[in-house]
């Protein structure tokens, strides 16, 4: 069946319908204040984004437990008055007739130790040395049941706040990632060896979800398909073999952060195309959410008609987060690199800018 940017889409299994297969990304603004306290300018551009057309808004990387922090300003739900704070999410989704769920994050091997306290924490531990100067402390079986219940309370206040859902952060070498990576997890015990094993604390995640919340509720699963920039281990098969134990959980979609959606696989002789391997790999078990190089009509088509159901939108909305509305309409996309001015114009604040120039999305003259 042909894919339409601009068709609804249907979460089966928890009984919502999106009105477009539209998706605002999870994108890391640096806005909230230094103890996870989300700032009303995150949610404002958020608002914008709910007003600008998307069907589901992901709201950035948030985190779930002291310790995992990996921006200064990065968000928080752990506490009454973060929850709170995310209703204003909750509500300007609603009334833009959208759906919004909140990525929820640890830091893990990533996590920064001048934000936390103490060196960053993994499946494994590492001596100090390298990349990891404080060295990774490796987590007891306790404080592994201690990190699900914090996901899981994170979730609960999730819904609290009026949300529809969350997306558990499993890709980009954060500490879900670094248990499925087994160049990372190296235990034997029950959270190491197997693919099932190294999975496990993700599926306990859901597990827990699925038992104290509404089967309305959505439960989305982001993953790095290959191997993420310098970090090395993770592979496609294995991957896939994740995705599909999670289908198996009743997850309603799984979010690959593809870097490149129209890549092909990494090392594949033939150049067959990562879409269309995890299409395949999938077999249609559970929705799919793709993310990287979407960035107007066009490509947001091409996704869709390559076996993704869903296209999350990531650099190209910080200069429009009337994204769909122009796209619907054929109107011209402000082009990245933005401007200061620009970015400032549609609500980012001056912390966010200092982040965005690290990450080249800033025009050189604003960057300097």
């Amino acid at each position: 069946m042909n894919k339409a940017l601009g068709d609804s889409f249907h979460f089966e299994r928890a009984g919502l319908r999106l009105k477009n297969r539209a998706v605002l990304a999870p994108l890391t603004h640096n806005m909230s204040g230094a103890g996870g306290d989300p700032a009303q300018a995150e949610f404002d551009w958020l608002a914008r984004c709910a007003r600008g057309g998307f069907g589901l808004l992901i709201a950035a990387a948030t985190q779930v437990q002291p310790g995992g922090r990996c921006w200064a300003g990065q968000p928080a739900l752990m506490t009454d008055a973060q929850q709170q704070a995310f209703t204003a999410l909750a509500d300007s989704a609603r009334q833009a007739g959208a759906l919004a769920v909140v990525q929820l994050h640890h830091g893990g091997m990533r996590a920064l130790p001048e934000l936390n306290d103490g060196a960053p924490v993994g499946p494994c531990a590492l001596a100090p040395g390298g990349r990891y100067p404080l060295g990774v402390k490796g987590l007891s079986e306790d404080e592994i049941l201690t990190l699900i219940e914090a996901f899981v309370r994170a979730a609960e206040r999730a819904h609290g706040a009026g949300l529809h859902g969350v997306e558990l952060h499993a890709a980009h070498n954060f500490l879900l990632c670094n248990f499925l990576n087994p160049q990372h997890n190296r235990r034997t015990d029950r959270w190491g060896g197997s693919i099932a094993n190294r999975a496990r604390i993700l599926m306990e995640i859901v597990r827990g979800i699925r038992g104290r919340l509404p089967r309305e509720f959505l439960v989305g699963v982001r993953l790095s398909p290959e191997s993420y920039a310098h970090i090395q281990g993770i592979e496609l098969p294995h991957q896939l073999a994740v995705a599909r134990l999670l289908a198996d959980e009743g997850i309603d979609y799984l979010h690959f952060s593809m870097g490149d959606s129209f890549k092909a696989v990494a090392g594949d002789p033939h150049g067959g195309a990562l879409l269309e391997a995890v299409r395949a790999g999938l077999g249609g078990r559970v929705p799919l959410m793709v993310a990287g190089k979407i960035r107007d009509g066009a490509t947001a088509g091409r996704a869709l008609c390559g076996g993704a159901d869903l296209v999350a939108v990531g650099t190209a909305v910080l200069g429009n987060p009337d994204w769909m509305a122009r796209v619907s309409r054929g109107l011209p996309l402000h082009a990245a690199p933005f401007t200061a001015e620009h970015l400032t114009e549609v609500g980012f604040t001056p912390s966010a800018l200092d982040y965005l120039a690290g990450m080249g999305v800033l025009a050189p003259c604003d960057a300097a």
